[in-house]
């Protein structure tokens, strides 16, 4: 794959308006195998409310009209991932993250300090685009619009901005593979693990709160990239006795490693 630069992030985003929000799509052609694998791994809930009975005809009936689709990271990974020799994106386990998870490993800065920098990422809670310049925001938006639309910078409700650590940018030297920050070691598990809670765990860590009931099953069938361990603003963070793993991809909590078992890209 060819170098990831920020004017090509831009060029990508812009080369892409328009296309549908399909969450956890991120540049594929939408086929009936891929939203029913999508559908049964998102099951439709409060928090993951994007394959409900009204999406799912609407999503069917893209097959064959539609040659992309995102979610709002999937915008920035599809970049990152897509072949020019194949002519699509390839999955990346390693890069796999949701909002949240991209802004902790893009050394997020206040919004206020965003310098005129064309690619640059922005975040809200759960939320990316991709600045491109003049105040302007291309980002693939659920609610209303459902789609990737260019926005306004100002009055939208971004929180925070930062470089993706796989793209370069013109006073960044390039990253290569995203630099996942500390890499302590903790029972076995460093940051950028992929890794699930095992069954049998019942709470977070030894006298921590409970873990959620097995009906929530985004939790318990959830693949979680690890963005820290043991160290939380810099100083040790000791759960109940122990080291413990932060959960990314949106859950956000520490857990006790023993809870934790790894999956392999």
């Amino acid at each position: 794959m060819s170098e990831k630069t920020a004017v090509g992030l831009v060029a990508w985003c812009k080369e892409n308006l328009g296309a549908p929000y399909i969450y956890g799509f991120f540049g594929q052609t939408p086929t009936k195998e891929l939203l029913t694998m999508y559908a049964k791994m998102y099951p439709y809930s409060s928090y993951y409310p994007f394959y409900g009975p009204n999406d799912m005809p609407r999503y069917l009936a893209m097959i064959g009209k539609v040659k992309r689709a995102f979610d709002c990271s999937g915008l920035v990974k599809g970049y990152i991932w897509y072949d020019e020799k194949a002519g699509k994106p390839k999955y990346n386990g390693k890069q796999d993250v949701g909002a949240d998870d991209m802004r902790k490993l893009s050394n997020p800065q206040p919004i206020a300090t965003l310098p005129e920098i064309p690619g640059a990422l922005v975040f809200m809670k759960r939320h990316v685009g991709v600045y491109i310049g003049g105040g302007e925001v291309i980002e693939c938006r659920w609610g209303s619009a459902k789609r990737a639309v260019e926005t306004r910078l100002q009055g939208r409700g971004w929180t925070s901005w930062g470089r993706h650590p796989a793209i370069q940018y013109p006073d960044t030297p390039m990253h290569g593979e995203p630099v996942h920050g500390p890499t302590e070691d903790a029972e076995g598990f460093r940051v950028g693990d992929r890794v699930r809670v095992k069954p049998e765990a019942a709470h977070y860590w030894p006298g921590g709160p409970a873990m959620p009931p097995k009906s929530e099953t985004w939790f318990w069938k959830g693949v979680y990239i690890v963005p820290q361990i043991t160290l939380k603003n810099g100083t040790p963070n000791i759960k109940g006795g122990v080291a413990c793993v932060l959960l990314g991809s949106g859950v956000d909590t520490w857990c006790d490693p023993a809870n934790l078992e790894k999956v392999e890209d």
